[in-house]
């Protein structure tokens, strides 16, 4: 018997039918198929367990032992481990191989199970997406002291700090959490967009800066500052306009300055946002 509430190790195919197919038609179930000689496994077994204790029965965690139920590894078309697939009303819809990060799973989760930490987390991400920066950190303050080991709550505290301009205490709250999670994208992004807000804190603002193009519209270092406080408040078509504009004069400016902040935008807005497609194809056509 599992030390986890929410968790329920399967005996057979029948145990299977009923602990899975028939309860996934009334809530999320995760089916972790692993082995012992497999070392991934004793990575992610731990954290799913952990994880079924945070989201407090969302969902429920069933383990297969891929040695012991070897039908059920075929019939489920299981050919590698760790597996992990997501079942809800009796089907799978959703499911990934190998190891994952703590952040890494909460997003897979979060994708198809409604979880009231992480619904309180996008409430106060909203607040401060409108400038309620203390509804925010009020609201994530209260999450932080339930969860105290939730990572994510960590994460939405140091987005808050960032869009309030708090650099110093966003970047102790960085600093604090673990290696594994300080290398996720999510995380990534935000240091990219923090060193943003740290090159433009005596820069130009933007109407200054336009006053400026006016005037010298081959300024190219204005015109690069320019870009990073577009990107700072987000507008990031404006900034890669302006980046593109210096790398069609020159393509190496401030040894490859505009180019290393196209690059980030890049990383900040994601491989398959549209803005990135379409200007990585167009700094292509410059670079080749």
């Amino acid at each position: 018997m599992s030390d986890f509430p929410f968790v329920v190790d399967i005996q057979d195919s029948a145990h299977f039918e009923q602990q899975v197919i028939e309860l996934s038609k009334q809530q999320p179930i995760l089916v972790d198929f692993w082995a012992d000689w497999c070392q991934p496994c004793k990575v992610l077994i731990p954290l799913l367990s952990k994880l079924s204790e945070d989201y407090k029965g969302a969902f429920i965690l069933a383990k297969v032992n891929a040695d012991e139920q070897q039908e059920l590894v075929a019939a489920a078309g299981v050919r590698n481990l760790p597996t992990v697939k997501l079942y809800k009303d009796g089907i799978v819809v959703d499911e990934f191989m190998g190891a994952k990060t703590e952040s890494e799973l909460r997003q897979f989760l979060d994708a198809h199970i409604e979880n009231e930490t992480s619904s309180k987390i996008k409430e106060a991400l909203n607040f401060s997406d409108n400038g309620n920066y203390d509804q925010a950190t009020e609201i994530l303050k209260a999450l932080n002291q339930v969860d105290p080991s939730n990572n994510e709550v960590y994460v939405a505290i140091a987005k808050v700090y960032l869009q309030s301009g708090d650099i110093e205490n966003c970047e102790a709250v960085l600093k604090a959490l673990p290696a594994n999670i300080q290398l996720s994208d999510e995380v990534k992004k935000i240091q990219d967009e923090l060193a943003f807000v740290k090159v433009t804190s005596n820069a130009p603002d933007v109407s200054e800066a336009l006053i400026q193009l006016e005037n010298d519209p081959d300024n190219h270092e204005i015109r690069v500052q320019l870009a990073n406080q577009y990107i700072v408040s987000h507008q990031y078509e404006q900034a890669l306009d302006a980046l593109l504009y210096v790398l069609k004069q020159d393509i190496n400016f401030q040894d490859g300055e505009a180019k290393a902040a196209m690059l980030k935008v890049f990383e900040i807005l994601g491989p398959q946002e549209a803005l990135t497609r379409s200007y990585r194809t167009k700094l292509a056509t410059l670079l080749y």
